[in-house]
């Protein structure tokens, strides 16, 4: 364990004034920045569509949905590709391996960090629901955002799509660190968010199993509200922990070159 906190401070020293570690903060604020323009370009076209009464909810809604759809699944590939590409410039896995520390340390550490800028980008999506929730009235003073903030929705659906995303996050980590290309990364990111986002459709309309394929789980929490997902978070979660063990073994036996 102890082996494991120097390597995982080691990586966390890499990130710094990394384009990495400024995705954890920009992507996010996108998202926010984005929707407080379409409503203030287009007004009450998502804030009010539920009722005057519902305004945190809706606004939760769009901005997790956008979140979901699009962005989360790029933003994980774009950070598994960057965090991969940090030693695979140069070839730097020649003297990390050759090191007298454990294969399986520089593996789960990297994992460690991307899976952490994701709950961080998490916490600075929610900040940014607070933010937009505050600004909007300024914008549009029709529009109430009543108190207190309901805390719970907000937390529980960002906090579902984050815990989904954790199988993808496993399985893109294997591929940046399996292919040193990081055009080869990106490509099977971006195949898999449009299969994703297509596999969320077919399977919002005929309930079947294309909704469960790992690129579109987080879609779930917008597009099933009301769906209890304990069942699918667990099973998410162990076959992530699967993953993340066969491409951990993966990577202590391959020869470097």
């Amino acid at each position: 364990m102890t082996m494991l906190l120097r390597v995982l401070h080691a990586e966390a020293l890499k990130m710094k004034r990394t384009i990495a570690l400024k995705m954890v903060v920009l992507l996010p604020s996108i998202v926010v920045a984005l929707m407080l323009f379409l409503a203030y370009a287009a007004p009450f076209t998502f804030v009010q569509n539920r009722g005057i009464h519902n305004e945190w909810a809706a606004l939760t809604t769009a901005v997790l949905r956008l979140w979901a759809l699009l962005t989360l699944p790029l933003y994980i590939t774009l950070e598994t590709a960057l965090v991969a590409g940090l030693d695979h410039t140069e070839n730097q896995w020649k003297s990390l391996l050759t090191r007298p520390v454990a294969r399986w340390t520089f593996y789960v550490a990297k994992l460690i960090v991307v899976a952490g800028m994701v709950v961080a980008s998490t916490v600075v999506l929610v900040a940014g629901i607070l933010i937009d929730g505050a600004i909007l009235p300024r914008i549009q003073p029709q529009v109430v955002f009543g108190f207190p903030v309901p805390w719970a929705v907000i937390l529980r659906e960002s906090s579902l799509i984050t815990g989904l995303a954790f199988l993808t996050i496993t399985i893109q980590h294997w591929v940046s660190l399996r292919w040193r290309s990081f055009p080869v990364a990106v490509g099977v990111g971006t195949v898999a968010m449009v299969a994703g986002f297509l596999a969320a459709a077919i399977g919002r309309q005929i309930d079947a199993w294309p909704q469960y394929f790992p690129w579109a789980l987080p879609m779930l929490v917008v597009t099933r509200p009301s769906h209890d997902f304990t069942a699918v978070l667990l099973i998410s979660g162990a076959v992530g922990l699967a993953v993340a063990g066969a491409g951990c073994w993966d990577f202590c036996r391959r020869e470097v070159t």
